[in-house]
């Protein structure tokens, strides 16, 4: 019986201690980490784009020109064009579902569309950016998770807005 007593109290102390963490938070064990997407209500702030943001990968690129020597071999490189490629995918949410649903649409993501990159606090290299969709933009979802919108990007130092008429 005193087992038991024990056991129960050690399991609602890890409970309360557990209840105690805030929601999305990793408990701090070990060496520190950039852990998740933090700092607004939903990890990040882009115009025109509501949900949790779960997953940003985004990479530097560039055009090169080769120059080859008599015998096919490369012996100069320039680079030009230097631009970022990146991904971004969100789990769509709304006021309640019939909003989630009305949400669940591509319709304003088309290619060439400018969006801004307002707040995100666990990538601050993304914040003030803007970055032009481009094409591949999908909705993914299945009967046993969140319906989930992926927006390919591009950003190129160039392209701010779009181009006036």
């Amino acid at each position: 019986m005193l087992t038991t007593l024990l056991l129960l109290g050690l399991i609602g102390a890890a409970l309360a201690l557990l209840m105690a963490l805030p929601l999305g938070f990793a408990a701090p064990n070990g060496t520190a980490v950039n852990f998740g997407f933090t700092g607004t209500a939903n990890g990040i702030t882009i115009s025109g784009i509501s949900g949790f943001l779960q997953s940003a990968e985004y990479s530097n690129e560039a055009d090169h020109d080769d120059v080859r020597n008599n015998i096919g071999d490369i012996v100069a490189r320039g680079w030009y064009d230097f631009h970022q490629k990146g991904t971004f995918e969100w789990v769509i949410s709304g006021t309640g579902l019939a909003d989630a649903i009305t949400k669940t649409t591509i319709a304003s993501l088309t290619p060439g569309t400018i969006i801004t990159i307002t707040a995100c606090a666990s990538l601050p290299d993304l914040v003030g950016t803007k970055w032009e969709v481009v094409a591949g933009v999908s909705i993914k979802g299945s009967n046993t998770n969140a319906k989930r919108i992926s927006v390919p990007v591009e950003f190129r130092s160039g392209i701010q807005s779009a181009a006036p008429a």
